[in-house]
């Protein structure tokens, strides 16, 4: 069963939607989103996100040795593995 985690990670962004402030919408330009400092954070950004989402995937799939019934057996019934010596 999962622990706090995912609730509390769901409340503290229900919490962060709801506290941001709604802007009013206009059609003019801003500015320019390409000067170097901008593609620093875009990329800084996309690689924090994805090193987070692998390290959850991680941890969300984690197998430990002992559920696979992995006795170090490589199939062939001498029961010695890989590494067990001359054959």
């Amino acid at each position: 069963m999962p622990g706090t985690a995912p609730r509390l990670a769901a409340l503290l962004w229900a919490l962060l939607i709801a506290s941001a402030p709604a802007a009013a919408a206009w059609a003019r330009p801003v500015g320019t989103a390409d000067g170097p400092a901008d593609v620093a954070l875009a990329v800084g950004l996309t690689t924090a996100a994805a090193v987070a989402t692998g390290l959850w995937l991680r941890s969300r799939y984690r197998r430990d040795e002992d559920d696979e019934g992995d006795d170090g057996d490589d199939g062939d019934g001498d029961g010695r593995g890989r590494e067990g010596g001359d054959p």
